[in-house]
């Protein structure tokens, strides 16, 4: 069920299904932001947070298949929030 948008977002008639984190770095300072965007969005913060990676923007000038084992991580990430989607977003 979407929630609607806090008031402070300047358009409370947004419906909202859910709120990917993406491009988490490991600093202090993400870490930071990533807990202020839990506490805004509650539930509607589906996991994981997608972490900076250059495997995958890096697959092709290192002429890497996405399927090598350093991709494997990413891809496991994109999957788990593929069935958050699914289950937020249901087909109809």
């Amino acid at each position: 069920m979407p929630q609607r948008a806090p008031k402070d977002l300047a358009n409370p008639t947004l419906a909202i299904r859910g709120v990917v984190i993406s491009a988490l770095a490991p600093t202090a300072l993400q870490a930071e932001q990533r807990d202020s965007i839990r506490a805004i969005f509650g539930d509607l913060v589906w996991e994981p947070a997608i972490k900076t990676r250059t495997t995958l923007a890096e697959a092709n000038t290192d002429a890497q298949p996405l399927t090598d084992t350093r991709a494997a991580e990413p891809r496991a990430m994109y999957e788990l929030l593929a069935q958050s989607f699914l289950k937020a977003v249901p087909a109809p």
